[in-house]
């Protein structure tokens, strides 16, 4: 009977041990705890920046490209895809509303990309879905200030 008596202790003890390493090593993680921080490292890691400043100058530029060449626009219709499939891959955020306002732009965009690419003769991208991507973008972007902004925050 001893013995059992020593082994449970030395069990019981262990246990405790490693619960307790545990919760000193759960405190130490470092991960982000508030919305706010968990945003900001999730737009750090995805390139969230860079990748919605590429969108907006894609559906920018193949709006305006009345006089390039064919081979030209379509090229940029590409672009466009890849760029939004690209971004699109960054998904989900943190936030539920972040990423459904994202998943919108990037579904749009890239509607818009192979529409124009379809579009023959006539690649000017002005139909509803760049008109689509570009307010979900505004709206993500939107979203994202209010998530991480520290106006009204207290010190």
């Amino acid at each position: 009977m001893k013995g059992l008596v020593t082994a449970v202790t030395v069990v019981g003890t262990m246990g405790a041990v490693a619960l307790a390493g545990g919760a000193a090593l759960g405190g130490c993680g470092g991960s982000p705890t508030t919305a706010a921080q968990q945003a900001r490292t999730w737009a750090s890691n995805a390139g969230f920046g860079s990748s919605t400043s590429q969108l907006d100058g894609d559906l920018a530029r193949l709006s305006s490209l009345a006089t390039d060449s064919a081979a030209v626009r379509r090229t940029d219709c590409d672009v466009l895809v890849t760029d939004a499939l690209n971004a699109n891959e960054q998904l989900p955020t943190p936030d539920g509303s972040l990423t459904g306002l994202l998943s919108q732009a990037y579904g749009a965009a890239a509607s818009a990309g192979r529409d124009c690419f379809a579009g023959g003769a006539r690649l000017a991208l002005t139909g509803p879905q760049a008109q689509r991507a570009r307010t979900a973008l505004v709206e993500a972007q939107a979203r994202y200030d209010s998530l991480t902004s520290t106006l009204g925050a207290s010190s």
